[in-house]
């Protein structure tokens, strides 16, 4: 947040502070603040040390407190807020460790599909702001099915862990994968363009298809789509997944095992 909007929070939050002690704590103020506030706020600014840090400001300056007698009662207020604030850092953590929780697969440890639209979306804004290139990857596992019928779903799983494992270590630093659903993954290579994500995506699907995974030690193969921002002029983030998908399906009908971009299929846009 910036000085001119701390400035604006501090004002509008004294503001409703002083509307809210007048009146008797009327749940309608709360309402009004909660309301207006929030819009102020970013994610640097909302934590419970700061928003406390900024109430102790407010508060003294609301209830006048200036000579030595207010401010022994004073003392007794601020130990009281800071007890509160040790409260609400201990929540801030443990709501945020709940909420990694979730967008986190219990299987593979890697981001789920809870988390897929938040990540793509600041990906997204961020390579329209610096006009840079992003590609997405949808990646499937060939014949995954046969695994799971073969061996059983504990093996599957199994399998699904140690590909996850693969293909985070052959990603560089900043990329980005996640489990889209069942044995398919997403792969986010922001600042790339379609010939800078041949590497890494030819890297991932070369070695699973050189592994040897679990103690059936099964081979299997992997189709990979990509898209390429701006390149594809996918219209929306949905569209760009929708592109990735449909390259992955071509590379699917071309016979799997291989990577192939968007931009490669007859059906482009």
């Amino acid at each position: 947040m910036t000085l001119k909007g701390i400035k604006l929070f501090v004002e509008e939050y004294k503001n409703y502070l002083s509307k809210y002690i007048l009146r008797g704590g009327q749940d309608d103020v709360l309402f009004e603040a909660y309301q207006n506030l929030v819009k102020l706020l970013d994610e640097s600014s909302a934590q419970a040390a700061n928003l406390l840090d900024i109430h102790n400001q407010v508060l003294k300056d609301v209830l006048n407190i200036r000579n030595d007698n207010d401010m022994v009662q004073w003392i007794y207020i601020e130990r009281a807020t800071e007890f509160l604030t040790q409260i609400l850092i201990a929540t801030d953590a443990l709501l945020l460790s709940l909420k990694e929780n979730v967008e986190r697969d219990p299987l593979t440890g890697l981001y789920n599909r809870l988390a897929i639209e938040k990540t793509l979306s600041k990906m997204w804004l961020s390579a329209q702001e610096t006009k840079t290139p992003l590609t997405l990857a949808m990646i499937d596992l060939d014949n995954f099915k046969e695994v799971n019928d073969t061996y059983g779903h504990m093996v599957g799983d199994e399998l699904l862990q140690e590909i996850s494992s693969v293909i985070r270590k052959s990603l560089r630093d900043g990329d980005i994968v996640m489990r889209f659903g069942g044995e398919e993954f997403i792969v986010l290579l922001p600042k790339t363009d379609g010939e800078g994500a041949k590497k890494p995506l030819e890297r991932i699907r070369k070695r699973i298809e050189e592994g040897v995974f679990t103690e059936k030690k099964i081979k299997i193969t992997a189709s990979i789509g990509a898209a390429v921002y701006p390149d594809d002029r996918p219209l929306s983030e949905n569209e760009f997944i929708e592109f990735a998908d449909a390259a992955m399906y071509g590379a699917k009908a071309q016979g799997k095992n291989r990577l192939v971009f968007y931009s490669q299929l007859n059906c482009k846009k």
